[in-house]
C-alpha cells in the first residue's frame, strides 16, 4: 500500500487488494433494533429537523393566507423576468398556485429531509453506541466504535448527506479536507479516526449489498482524495448502525412523515388557488381580455426599481 502525498494513513486494518478501504471485519452487523427503538429514533429525528438553531420548533405555514403569501413572494423573488411572464401568460390563472406552490412546498420539505437524515443517523447509532454525539463544523456525528479483531477501535466522524450528488462536484475535495481536519484536531482521541460521508438515499434508485456499499473517492486523475475517508451508501450505513435494511427504515419513516411534514399546499389547493386569484387581481396583474397573467405587468411586478438611497 503506497503512501499518499499529504496524507497520514491511519493505522487500522485495510481491505485487500486495494489496501485503502477499512477491512470488513471492523464492521459486523449488529442485532436489529426493536420496533420501539426504530420508531423512537424516527420521531426524534423528525422533531429535531423542525427546530431552528435555538432549539425552538418552527411552525410550518399552513393556512391559505400564509400559503398564498409564500407563493406571491416566491413568484416575485424567484421568477425570471423573461421566461416567467411568457410561461404564466399561457397558464389558466386558477392553476398557477398548484403549479408553483406545491412544487415549492415539496422543495422546502426536501430541505427538511436533509436535516432529518442527519439526525436519524445520530439517533439510530445512539442505540448501539450511547456516547455518539453531534459533530462539529463539517461533521454531523462523532462516535467511538469497538472493532472485533482490532482492539484499538475507531473514532468515526460522519457527515450525513441526503443524496450521493452532494458527495461530488467541485467542493468534494474541500469537504473531505475539512472533515479530516476536524478529525485530526479532535482532542482526547485515543484511537485511529475514519472520516465518512453517509449517503442516506439510494443512488440512482438502486440499493447495493452490504459488502458493496462502501467506496473510496478519487479525483479525475484516479488519485485518492484521502486514504482515511470513505463514502457509505444506505445499503451499508443503515444495517451497520441499526441492524435493519434500508427499506425497513424508510417504511417506518413513511408511516410517520405525515405527522411532521404534511402537504398543506396540496390539501388546500382549491382554497389557496381562489385566494391567489384575488391577490393577483388586487395587484392588477391579470389581463382583462384574456383572464390570464398580463406578461408586461408581471414583468414590471418582478423588476420594480427600488428608490435610490439618500
Amino acid at each position: 500500500m503506497a503512501k499518499i502525498k499529504g496524507t497520514s494513513l491511519q493505522p487500522y486494518p485495510r481491505r485487500q487488494p486495494d489496501g485503502y478501504l477499512a477491512d470488513d471485519s471492523l464492521f459486523p452487523r449488529p442485532a436489529p433494533l426493536a420496533t420501539m427503538q426504530l420508531d423512537d429514533s424516527i420521531k426524534k429525528a423528525f422533531e429535531r429537523s423542525l427546530k431552528n438553531n435555538r432549539g425552538e420548533t418552527v411552525r410550518l405555514k399552513q393556512t391559505p393566507k400564509e400559503l398564498v403569501a409564500i407563493c406571491l413572494k416566491h413568484l416575485k423573488e424567484r421568477s425570471d423576468p423573461i421566461l416567467a411572464p411568457a410561461f404564466l401568460a399561457q397558464c389558466p390563472i386558477e392553476e398557477i398556485f398548484e403549479m408553483d406552490a406545491i412544487a415549492h412546498e415539496m422543495q422546502r420539505h426536501r430541505m427538511k429531509m436533509g436535516d432529518f437524515y442527519q439526525y436519524l443517523v445520530l439517533e439510530l447509532i445512539k442505540h448501539r453506541y450511547p456516547s455518539a454525539s453531534d459533530g462539529t463544523e463539517e461533521g454531523d456525528v462523532k462516535v467511538d466504535i469497538e472493532t472485533p479483531e482490532f482492539d484499538k477501535g475507531l473514532r468515526l466522524h460522519l457527515s450525513v448527506k441526503k443524496s450521493k450528488d452532494t458527495v461530488g462536484g467541485q467542493d468534494v475535495k474541500g469537504m473531505i479536507e475539512r472533515l479530516e481536519s476536524v478529525a485530526r484536531k479532535d482532542q482526547g482521541r485515543d484511537r485511529p479516526y475514519l472520516c465518512v460521508a453517509c449517503v442516506a438515499t439510494p443512488p440512482g434508485g438502486k440499493l447495493r449489498a452490504y459488502e458493496e456499499s462502501r467506496e473510496i473517492r478519487r479525483n479525475k486523475e484516479k488519485q485518492l482524495y484521502s486514504a482515511n475517508f470513505e463514502v457509505w451508501l444506505p445499503g451499508f450505513i443503515f444495517p451497520f448502525i441499526s441492524g435493519l435494511e434500508p427499506n425497513e427504515v424508510y417504511k417506518a419513516a413513511l408511516a410517520e412523515i405525515g405527522k411532521f411534514l404534511p402537504f398543506y399546499a396540496l390539501s388546500q389547493r382549491k382554497e389557496c388557488s381562489e385566494l391567489l386569484v384575488k391577490e393577483l387581481n388586487k395587484l392588477s396583474l391579470i389581463d382583462e381580455t384574456t383572464g390570464r397573467i398580463a406578461p408586461d405587468k408581471f414583468q414590471a411586478f418582478i423588476t420594480q426599481t427600488q428608490p435610490r438611497k439618500e
